[in-house]
């Protein structure tokens, strides 16, 4: 995509970022903000893996290249590269793959020498005879007793999976030391072995834990602080009594490639030693090793990012920044060593409509650490950014993707549970300026209220699940998470939707947005759903932005509004005297709910009903309609498959807005069956003072041959010539006599239904 904006506007957007960043560091704010972009292939928007499924080789192979990419552009070639797991969804075999960098916010490389590394995807031709000889030079390198190393085996084979190391950090005389035991197991025949549970997943993650025999004593960790120093040696501890430590490193064999197992550790000091120890014996053995396991513990000195895959899309879950600049900075590399790796930000439906990738873009908010966070600091913060979305459903519409609503992965906190908003009120009671909030009850208050109809926290517009979660303390990250938000396809576009984020937030430091929330009820969906109506909400906020002190142009979200809302066509009439009227078709959102459960042949399922779609209908130079929109007297109308369509006016002279509710297609799976089609669609301007059409279009949502779209557009040029020949301008037909009675639904008045009769 070419640059959506003009030298001269990225200055002043650039300058504006600068002036937002000296108010938060005046105002102590402490703000970082992270995300998670997510890209697709350039060359493949057909295949499985870059449409619905999360997993494929082609998705791995280009999340590899990416990461060493990355690698260089943000650790200079001093990271850790990381190959762990990731999330476990319900009906997947294996967790899904998590491939991480890593590297030290002081500048003091993690991984010294990159050749010590091993290449993604190469097969060393490692045995496990080489694996044991590396196991056993690492813990004379820890200087460790040597007993710790236990064999482990595969149940039922009984064959040598790998080797698994009781280890734990210690202190002694204040200096980090490691510390290992013996394990015995109280329910297996043979006591001295380790049996891995079966599975196919690192043996790290299939150690019996609970069948290690009970100790007396259990080791506590030390916690270290980072060392600038790669120490070489260490002072050799007593061995722990046997049993007393519950974690384990793991060294094994996987495609010819030595494969080490970091397990849990809550500081990054000793993770750093550990990694450090692993390389020094890297390099003794000459044997490149790849690191997988846990990762390092967060907000402690180490900062990364991840690369994981979701469905259609790969995700980078990029690390946090403190200014405008480094933001800035961050994803212009980004998104330029995706294009280099042929990864994009864009798709082309089958009917040539443009799209964001298909996946979230989350936008995060935090601090340095859990204590930092402004949210946690200030949970005012937090109630001011909930209403003000609330007050703003524009804010809400307009960076999401095509899935919005209730059932969706990111519903406004008003839609769908009614009672929602009054629950919300009585939270935010307690959340008020100047109070001081503990972060536990910050999380109590408002998780059973930020969910979606299920309950769900996670797919919720306001994510809190990073934020403190009482039960779950590797998770009480103090960070707010942003879900409406689908990827931009311009790195200049997502940082202006992460400085929009930031004046937001200066603003509300220093001035509460507490203002009582809105009861939209139907109007909600009846109106913010239409361009329109988002793009003068925007404006609004803009003009808030500009009274609080952030110089923020409308024209800068323009490009957010033709991307959304594409036109489909306009036809023009020349009236006569230099006067024109016009019709313009844009595409607008329609909310896609998920169904009830069905049973199918691989179990039960619920589809989502995306048969429905919805037109915006804008109607200029009207001059003569009349003020009343609801009155038959209005001189020029606009007519849809022979009914008219409610126009209100825009407050500008002669414009006028409605909107069209249809059935695109029909589908096995959908609400209200009885209906069929209803495209085309044949839109008429009509006088209704003399009885006529004078103007007529036809909206095709396929081809209009009848021909099928066999395959998604590859080109740029072939989805524009897809969308223009959907729309057909054509000479008016005589009009049916009488014209059907404009009839207004008191719940959707500016909604035509070709539903309801």
């Amino acid at each position: 995509m070419k640059p959506p904006y003009t030298d001269d506007q990225w200055q002043r957007i650039d300058a504006l970022g600068c002036m937002v960043d000296e108010r938060l560091q005046t105002l102590n704010v402490g703000l970082t903000m992270g995300g998670e972009p997510t890209f697709i292939s350039a060359d493949d928007f057909e295949s499985a893996q870059w449409r619905i499924e999360a997993l494929g080789e082609d998705k791995r192979r280009l999340a590899g290249e990416l990461l060493k990419r990355l690698e260089t552009r943000f650790a200079r070639g001093g990271g850790l590269l990381h190959y762990g797991q990731g999330k476990w969804y319900p009906g997947e075999v294996l967790p899904r793959w998590a491939l991480g960098c890593y590297w030290r916010s002081d500048g003091v490389p993690i991984w010294r020498n990159p050749i010590w590394q091993a290449d993604d995807g190469k097969n060393y031709g490692h045995t496990l005879e080489q694996a044991e000889q590396f196991t056993q030079a690492f813990i004379q390198r820890l200087a460790v007793n040597p007993d710790g190393i236990l064999p482990a085996y595969e149940p039922g084979t009984a064959t040598l999976a790998g080797f698994a190391v009781p280890l734990l950090p210690v202190l002694r005389d204040d200096q980090l030391c490691w510390s290992t035991c013996r394990w015995t197991f109280s329910d297996a025949a043979d006591g001295e072995r380790l049996w891995l549970i079966a599975g196919e997943s690192p043996i790290g993650y299939r150690l019996p834990l609970e069948a290690i025999a009970p100790s007396d004593v259990l080791a506590d960790e030390a916690i270290a602080p980072l060392d600038s120093i790669f120490r070489t040696s260490h002072p050799a501890p007593p061995t722990s009594p046997d049993n007393s430590i519950r974690v384990a490193l793991g060294v094994e064999v996987r495609q010819g490639t030595i494969h080490v197992f970091l397990p849990p550790l809550s500081s990054a000091g000793s993770y750093v030693d550990l990694i450090a120890a692993i390389e020094d014996t890297a390099a003794a053995t000459t044997t490149p090793v790849r690191i997988e396991g846990y990762t390092p513990p967060g907000n402690m000195g180490v900062v990364g990012f991840q690369i994981t895959p979701d469905p259609g899309v790969i995700e980078v879950n990029i690390h946090p920044a403190e200014s405008w600049g480094e933001l800035v900075a961050i994803h212009r590399m980004l998104y330029e060593e995706a294009r280099q790796c042929r990864l994009c930000t864009e798709k082309y439906g089958i009917d040539g409509r443009r799209f964001s990738t298909g996946g979230g873009a989350h936008i995060t908010i935090g601090g340095k650490t859990t204590a930092e966070s402004p949210v946690l600091r200030r949970p005012d913060l937090l109630r001011s950014l909930l209403t003000y979305w609330q007050h703003h459903p524009g804010l809400s519409y307009l960076f999401s993707g095509q899935f919005v609503g209730p059932t969706s992965q990111s519903p406004r906190v008003d839609e769908a549970r009614h009672e929602s908003l009054y629950e919300l009120e009585l939270a935010f009671q307690a959340l008020q300026p100047e109070k001081e909030v503990a972060p536990p009850l910050v999380d109590r208050l408002l998780r059973n209220l930020l969910i979606d109809v299920t309950g769900n926290t996670h797919r919720a517009e306001f994510c809190i699940d990073k934020l403190f979660p009482v039960d779950n303390l590797r998770m009480q990250l103090g960070l707010l998470e942003f879900r409406a938000i689908s990827m931009p396809p311009h790195e200049h576009l997502r940082s202006l939707q992460l400085l929009l984020i930031r004046a937001l937030v200066a603003w509300f430091w220093e001035y509460p947005y507490s203002h009582d929330l809105i009861r939209w009820g139907t109007t909600l969906h009846d109106r913010f759903l239409l361009p329109h109506y988002i793009a003068a909400d925007l404006q609004t906020v803009v003009t808030d932005l500009h009274q609080a002190g952030f110089p923020f142009e409308f024209e800068w979200f323009l490009p957010f509004l033709e991307f959304r809302f594409p036109q489909y066509g306009k036809i023009i009439v020349e009236m006569g005297g230099g006067a024109f009227l016009s019709l313009e078709l844009r595409q607008a959102i329609e909310i896609w709910n998920v169904l009830g459960e069905e049973v199918t042949r691989s179990g039960t399922a619920r589809y989502v009903d995306s048969s429905m779609e919805r037109i915006q209908v804008t109607l200029r130079g009207a001059i003569g309609h009349s003020p009343n929109p609801h009155s038959q007297l209005s001189r020029y109308g606009v007519m849809c498959n022979h009914r008219p369509v409610p126009l209100h006016s825009t407050g500008v002279v002669g414009e006028y807005v409605g909107a069209v509710r249809f059935r695109a297609r029909q589908l096995g799976t959908l609400a209200h069956p009885a209906f069929e089609p209803h495209a085309p669609l044949v839109f008429e301007i009509v006088d209704q003072q003399q009885n006529q059409a004078i103007a007529a279009c036809t909206y095709h949502v396929n081809h209009p041959g009848g021909a099928v779209y066999e395959s998604l557009p590859a080109t740029e040029q072939a989805a524009v010539s897809r969308m223009q020949e959907r729309f057909i301008p054509q000479p008016p037909a005589p009009l049916k006599t009488p014209l059907a009675p404009l009839q207004i639904c008191p719940e959707y008045p500016l909604t035509l239904d070709l539903r309801r009769n």
